[in-house]
């Protein structure tokens, strides 16, 4: 019997019953502390698989410590808290989710995009102050139908930001390293770009990549001066893609450029401690809606298994 130790105390039920019915031992860590690095290394020697979430990072040293067949599963698309070498370690199989999420993330940066364009921060905020007024709005709202939307990235979470997209008739050009892997996306009349085109033309901006070498500060502060000034931009990815700081000063000197960000928080306390009216920023909460995090745990679950049983039949052959 395999034995898997589930770092993320709030596993939901079916995602449980998916793995013990399928002869796997299943360890919940129920103090929900991140264990150390040390503490990592004792579960890895004992356990054949290991759950985790985006706040563990594995480092490359503690691959010195496995010396036999390990499954990790990450509840997360993005594997930029995993070192590369547990990539290609002979020892380690690295599983993460798809799907589950991205329907919630594509509904999310929706409600960005929409709450900037008709002002519904500024106007909420002026309220608040008892000053809510036509005249008090410093822009009136814009429609984004038949805007043009610039997508950076053609994954699965893209995918879905189309589908809505198509909803309020809006032009789409979207630049992506690989436009041959994603020529479907011609039959929804979506045009490849360069980068610095994309940029230039978009009323509206979506980032949507991993980070990865390739990708850090992708969005420099050079490129975020080609954008529109009465441009939106968005991005529901990790904040190492854009040069938060430059993006923030070109909002601040462009009252009619507006930024809404899904971001890890830690590294950026002191920039968003002040209001702006054109300015809007969530802890990266994007794809951990309530019927999100149920997905990714079913989604998760039978991707072990799924492994489990791979590995299992080459070792069989």
């Amino acid at each position: 019997m395999s034995k898997a130790y589930c770092i993320v105390k709030s596993l939901n039920k079916e995602a449980i019953d998916i793995i013990t019915g399928n002869d796997i031992e299943l360890t919940i860590n129920q103090t929900g502390n991140i264990p150390s690095k040390d503490e990592l290394i004792k579960i890895l020697k004992e356990y054949d698989i290991l759950i985790i979430g985006i706040r563990t990072k594995l480092e490359s040293d503690i691959l010195k410590y496995i010396d036999s067949p390990k499954i990790i599963g990450t509840l997360s698309i993005g594997l930029d808290h995993i070192d590369k070498e547990f990539f290609e370690s002979d020892f380690v199989s690295i599983v993460n989710i798809k799907l589950a999420n991205t329907v919630s993330v594509a509904e999310h940066i929706f409600s960005l995009i929409l709450a900037l364009n008709k002002r519904m921060f500024e106007s909420n905020y002026l309220a608040l102050e008892g000053n809510a007024s036509r005249a008090t709005i410093h822009e009136r709202p814009d429609d984004i139908s038949n805007k043009t939307l610039g997508l950076i990235g053609a994954g699965n979470i893209t995918k879905e930001v189309i589908k809505i997209a198509k909803v309020f008739n809006m032009k789409m050009i979207c630049h992506t390293k690989n436009p041959s892997k994603h020529i479907d996306l011609l039959e929804d009349g979506i045009k490849f770009v360069q980068l610095d085109e994309l940029l230039k033309q978009s009323d509206i901006i979506n980032v949507c990549v991993p980070l990865t070498d390739e990708t850090h500060n992708l969005i420099s502060r050079e490129k975020i001066e080609l954008i529109k000034p009465t441009a939106t931009f968005i991005n529901a990815s990790r904040d190492e893609i854009v040069d938060i700081n430059a993006l923030i000063k070109y909002a601040d000197s462009h009252d009619t450029f507006y930024v809404g960000l899904d971001i890890d928080l830690d590294n950026y306390r002191e920039l968003f401690c002040k209001y702006r009216s054109n300015v809007i920023v969530t802890p990266h909460l994007a794809g951990i809606s309530k019927q999100a995090i149920d997905r990714m745990d079913v989604e998760l679950a039978n991707n072990i298994v799924k492994k489990l049983k791979d590995i299992s039949n080459k070792e069989s052959n």
